[in-house]
């Protein structure tokens, strides 16, 4: 079978809302790799057939739209090519092998049959449904953290929950509970899937919400893998939100963007705990653990 690869280069900004958009136009899946500090290439494959050229319109017009919305996609580049391979698919999944993180954690594909010993935890999804699947090194950093931080009582809320991954960290790990936040429509049957095929779904609340806006419960811990942008407006509402010294966990935050997210945190009555980074692709990424100060009142 001939594939029609299509490679859009966009702002991080705009990265998980152009992929939603691949995923939903059947992408068999979509890579993302960075290509500095504020772009990306998002590569999806397709059946190289006359709906090729529907795609590509739909994801022409969807780009022009994102302004509207708020979303800066500069630079939005599309390019187009003919993939002569019947293998493909065996190969793009030769590119998702199973990927130990931290201590104890083992991120796999559904397709993988991986041996494992009892005491890891083993967390199973399909890198073709949704961002957020262990291969980045933002979701790697907020595993780290998270493995080192959650305990048997915690209440948890995963803001930005994409495929669900940190959500069903937590619930491996001991959480209680986890409600699971994402304002995506489209995300929501990816993460619904992925909390069943690991059978914490009795422990999870999922919905389709803006941050913390109208929720009203509390937490011990609060957790966020996505950009400095959307991490910033949201830290003074996780001080209403947070049990006494109670924990974030962020991540999606590039160095150059530490000191403004920690300046933040420490205005918001947080006390910086912990900054782990790690550098891919000449970019350096940052995950950053604080609590509430004991004399804060939540």
């Amino acid at each position: 079978m001939d594939w029609a690869k299509i490679t859009v280069t966009t702002s991080q900004e705009a990265s998980e809302a152009i992929a939603n958009l691949l995923f939903e136009l059947n992408a068999t899946g979509v890579e993302l790799k960075d290509n500095d500090a504020s772009t990306v290439h998002l590569i999806a494959h397709y059946p190289l057939d006359d709906r090729v050229g529907g795609r590509l319109q739909k994801l022409r017009d969807f780009l022009a739209e994102l302004p509207a919305w708020g979303i800066q996609s500069h630079p939005a580049t599309i390019d187009l090519k003919h993939v002569k391979s019947e293998k493909w698919e065996e190969a793009w999944k030769s590119a998702f092998p199973p990927r130990r993180v931290g201590r104890g954690i083992i991120i796999a594909p559904t397709w993988s049959d991986i041996p494992y010993d009892k005491t890891e935890i083993l967390i199973q999804l399909d890198p073709g449904l949704a961002f957020g699947t262990g291969y980045h090194p933002t979701t790697r950093l907020t595993l780290e953290l998270l493995e080192r931080t959650v305990k048997s009582r915690h209440q948890v809320a995963d803001i930005g929950t994409g495929s669900g991954i940190l959500t069903i960290a937590a619930i491996k790990l001991g959480a209680k509970h986890v409600d699971a936040i994402e304002i995506d429509s489209t995300a929501i049957p990816v993460a619904a899937s992925n909390f069943q095929v690991n059978g914490v779904t009795s422990q999870v609340c999922l919905s389709q919400a803006d941050g913390l806006k109208g929720i009203e419960n509390r937490y011990h811990l609060i957790i966020g893998n996505i950009l400095t942008k959307a991490i910033l407006p949201i830290i003074p509402s996780c001080t209403q939100r947070l049990y006494p010294e109670g924990i974030v966990i962020f991540s999606g935050i590039l160095e150059t963007e530490l000191a403004q997210v920690k300046s933040v945190l420490e205005a918001n009555q947080f006390q910086c705990l912990e900054v782990m980074s790690e550098s891919e692709d000449n970019i350096t990424w940052v995950g950053i653990k604080a609590s509430l100060r004991s004399t804060a009142t939540p």
